[in-house]
């Protein structure tokens, strides 16, 4: 693993962990909106899946050792995991030059759906011994706010601002 990938990886972690620690917030005690899978998102699909799972997994794990919010749970490390690592596979064959707008809406449908709304909601129901169907309305509209903005972040930071594949950047140091 290269130094720059790693870099890329450290700081999509960050991100992650200011966004979802320090830039979240609550709507009527119930709706907690955060845009910290954003940069998840973009580790899986400028690293590719191995490289998206491993920052999901760093940014849960050290998120919980700067700002808990709430006591450790696995699955929750899981679904980070899944978070950089399904837009990397959907992304792999794609060039990163080239990314229409229906391909990032669709690898973000799938990867919200599978990982936020029904692994994440299921890991609440655990978690605090609600029912699954119960809490799953509230966080449907939540994901219902925060897709549409993440969405057109990512497509605008993929398709407008010089984004190169890594396997491109040629990084020699000045001596």
């Amino acid at each position: 693993m290269k130094v720059h990938r790693i870099a890329i990886m450290a700081l999509m972690a960050a991100i992650s962990i200011i966004l979802a620690r320090f830039f979240a917030f609550m709507i009527g005690g119930t709706i907690r909106i955060a845009f910290d899978h954003a940069p998840l998102y973009l580790a899986g699909m400028l690293l590719g899946p191995l490289g998206g799972a491993m920052t999901g997994v760093v940014a849960d794990l050290v998120g919980i050792l700067i700002n808990p919010m709430g006591g450790f749970f696995p699955g929750f490390t899981l679904s980070y995991a899944l978070l950089g690592f399904i837009p990397g596979y959907l992304f792999k064959e794609v060039r990163l030059d080239r990314v229409s707008l229906k391909k990032v809406v669709i690898t973000l449908l799938v990867t919200d759906i599978i990982v936020s709304v029904f692994m994440n909601t299921f890991w609440l129901s655990i978690m605090f011994g609600d029912a699954f169907w119960a809490i799953l309305p509230a966080r449907l509209v939540a994901r219902a706010i925060i897709m549409p903005v993440q969405i057109f972040f990512i497509y605008t930071l993929l398709n407008y601002v010089p984004v190169l594949p890594l396997e491109r950047i040629n990084y020699r140091p000045r001596i």
